[in-house]
């Protein structure tokens, strides 16, 4: 008895087929069927910077490493096969590029990653036009920290449009900085941040993660972390690094920033996105 697939083939005809594309090119066109194959409800923005080796990290993590574990031609050799795959290894921190923070980062008693909720990283989410807020240095009277004036002078500003902060949202603060410098080093040097009080006046209003454009979400020259110890203080998340914001300022959207399943993770890149629904 002949074992026949669905389409026809036996089962050494359709080894000779995947055999025979081992060595032949791709379609050059993905998916091979069409574009339309991809449409999907809605709109997103890409929210995410890319990673990368070379890219700037903070003093405190794992610099990015990108290795090369296998060429195609590499595991042709090694494992005898006619397919071929590539493969790079990752040595990167887990708070490295566009990431998450689990509580437990800032908070011994926190939850780790792998006990975080979920919800802390989807969403209703809102874009906060801080962009008046300017890094300097030296900084005396804290011209580079959005206080709770200048968060509520940004709200105003979102207000106007007719929007409007809720409990459970997710608050995303653009300084109109990190496009600006990424992937400079003075990206990582040098931004402006939230200090306790803007941080305190989010938290109070309900907030469940502080999201920033910035490299993080303390003013780098900042040594007592208050947006973090803010967090730590409410039990709240924070999203550090996020691209392209400043095309979101003032709308509401679903924010989804899913982290990596770590167990016990202090944190995890994601891939940081805007969905608007109905667009």
């Amino acid at each position: 008895m002949t074992d026949t697939s669905a389409n026809g083939m036996t089962f050494s005809e359709s080894q000779a087929a995947a055999k025979g594309m081992a060595f032949e090119k791709g379609p050059g066109t993905f998916p091979a069927l069409g574009a339309e194959l991809l449409r999907r409800r809605g709109r997103i923005v890409d929210l995410t910077r890319p990673i990368f080796e070379g890219m700037p990290q903070w003093y405190g993590h794992q610099k990015t490493f990108t290795p090369t574990n296998q060429d195609h031609e590499g595991f042709r050799k090694i494992w005898k096969t006619d397919p071929g795959f590539a493969a790079r290894n990752l040595i990167i921190s887990e708070h490295c590029g566009t990431h998450i923070d689990a509580i437990y980062e800032y908070d011994p008693e926190g939850p780790t990653l792998d006990k975080q909720d979920l919800a802390f990283h989807w969403g209703e989410a809102v874009v906060l036009d801080v962009s008046h807020v300017k890094f300097q240095n030296p900084d005396p009277k804290g011209i580079g920290y959005a206080t709770e004036s200048a968060i509520k002078q940004a709200e105003e500003k979102f207000r106007a449009t007719g929007g409007e902060i809720r409990t459970g949202d997710i608050v995303l603060l653009w300084y109109d900085y990190g496009d600006r410098y990424f992937p400079s080093q003075k990206f990582m040097d040098e931004f402006p941040g939230i200090d306790w009080g803007g941080a305190e006046y989010l938290a109070k209003k309900g907030v469940v993660n502080i999201g920033t454009d910035c490299a993080g979400i303390d003013n780098t020259l900042d040594m007592q972390f208050s947006g973090h110890m803010v967090c730590k203080k409410y039990g709240l998340t924070n999203t550090e690094s996020l691209a392209n914001l400043g095309s979101l300022v003032n709308m509401r959207f679903q924010f989804f920033g899913l982290p990596l399943h770590l167990r016990m993770g202090t944190g995890s890149p994601i891939r940081a996105f805007a969905w608007f629904p109905h667009e």
